[in-house]
């Protein structure tokens, strides 16, 4: 089921993760939180700020997508995460960059996703939605779109990416979407229509139960 939200600030959308962690930790349960990076990193690093002082112990927080290379490279997604104040003292972070090659790299992701999914009560990915209607690091005709494994690598031109992949997305219980701007209005209205996973990956977030979009174009106001 999907819900659109429409913002004119980015509070909603941490007090909204920050509020579906703690009920699932507040009960003992096992969490696992996705994070993204882009124009989401300061809201990512907000919900850090909103969950000081919880016993974080049986959170587990890993990306969504990161960009391989050196470990804390200027371009990575958790050195980012990290640069703007992301901070879970006691939860178990799972960074993806190791220093090892590409395939290795995949690998190893593959094998974290495998883990903590299986490990986890509840599981909630934090997404964008780009333009050209990607989702993490899935590119439309990218070759994640088709991957089997749950994660994947591939040079993207810009970046060589890494990603978790539909399978994975497929395996998440709730997924929140922050989304603004004109120019992906048009993508936003497309996910009330069934469009093909290679042209617009972002329609693989339709697969999890509860989808929430917070967005600056359509739904009723936060």
């Amino acid at each position: 089921m999907i819900t659109f939200t429409k913002i004119s600030s980015t509070d909603p959308v941490a007090k909204f993760i920050a509020a579906a962690l703690t009920k699932r930790l507040s009960k003992g349960k096992r969490v696992l939180w996705l994070v993204c990076g882009g124009s989401s990193i300061a809201i990512a690093a907000e919900v850090s700020q909103l969950l000081k002082g919880q016993d974080l112990s049986k959170l587990a927080v890993t990306l969504t997508d990161e960009r391989y290379g050196d470990v804390g490279h200027p371009d990575s997604n958790w050195r980012q995460l990290a640069e703007a104040g992301f901070e879970l003292p006691g939860a178990r972070l799972r960074p993806v960059l190791s220093g090892a090659s590409l395939d290795a790299t995949v690998a190893n992701f593959a094998d974290i996703l495998e883990e903590e999914l299986d490990r986890a009560d509840y599981r909630l990915g934090f997404f964008g939605i780009g333009a050209d209607g990607h989702t993490a690091g899935m590119l439309p005709g990218s070759p994640a779109v088709e991957a089997d494994d749950l994660a994947a690598g591939y040079d993207a031109g810009n970046f060589i990416r890494l990603t978790m992949t539909i399978p994975a997305i497929e395996a998440l219980d709730e997924a929140v979407v922050y989304a603004v701007g004109e120019a992906k209005w048009p993508v936003l209205d497309q996910l009330d229509e069934e469009l093909d996973l290679d042209v617009q990956p972002a329609q693989a977030l339709k697969e999890v139960e509860t989808l929430t979009v917070f967005n600056d174009h359509k739904g009723e106001a936060a």
